[in-house]
């Protein structure tokens, strides 16, 4: 009878030892192939996402660069009245919309590239949206609403230039960025005169969206001034 115990626990001891350097031994196995190329694959799509949020700030940072830079480039040819040139920066698909205030009419007036090459050479008279105050039509020609809405201060010497600004500076809601929503604008703001309380300030809006070829292109040209 002892004899049967002792073997027992001899067989039992066996097992335990038997059964743990088995374990010790799959631990210590290299892994297979397979599961090499799973940890390799998951490491490498760590790194692409952190690669993608780092391009995609760049992008956004030369984005910006790009589009500022343009938009001192069509701030020049306004200046100049260089209407051919301009029409270089127009967006071919959606050409440039015109408004004369900082709330955006979807159905203001918007000129393709040939009507923009023509643009101070264009004798028909447009209604560009209502005037502020009196409520009454602004029916101008290109050549005059260029006077009154679009260089009607010294933009080019401007007191700040702002890069996608949200907030409205008067009493009229600002929805550049609910009317155009993949797009970026510069803010060209010419501060008021002290002798009319600062209420004759200015601001010209530049907004650019891209093109089908990734191109950043003129959409809008948004003037602002304040309103009642």
């Amino acid at each position: 009878m002892k004899k049967i115990i002792f073997t027992l626990l001899l067989l039992t001891v066996f097992i335990t030892v038997t059964a743990c350097g088995n374990q010790t031994s799959n631990e210590n196995e290299p892994k297979s192939e397979d599961s090499n190329q799973v940890e390799d694959e998951a490491n490498k799509e760590d790194t692409s996402s952190s690669e993608e949020v780092e391009n995609d700030e760049q992008t956004e940072e030369e984005a910006k660069e790009i589009i500022m830079e343009k938009a001192d480039e069509v701030l020049k040819l306004l200046k100049e009245k260089n209407a051919k040139e301009l029409a270089n920066y127009v967006h071919f698909e959606k050409g440039v919309l015109f408004s004369p205030y900082s709330f955006v009419d979807k159905e203001a007036v918007t000129f393709d590239i040939e009507k923009v090459e023509g643009f101070f050479e264009d004798a028909e008279t447009y209604t560009w949206g209502t005037q502020d105050g009196s409520g009454e039509l602004i029916k101008l020609t290109s050549s005059d609403y260029y006077s009154k809405f679009i260089y009607d201060s010294k933009y080019d010497q401007a007191d700040e230039i702002e890069f996608d600004r949200k907030e409205a500076r008067g009493n009229t809601i600002r929805n550049i960025a609910e009317v155009f929503p993949n797009s970026h604008s510069v803010e060209y703001y010419v501060k008021g005169t002290e002798e009319n309380g600062n209420m004759d300030w200015k601001a010209l809006n530049l907004v650019f969206e891209k093109d089908a070829e990734g191109e950043w292109k003129l959409v809008a040209i948004v003037h602002d001034q304040w309103t009642i």
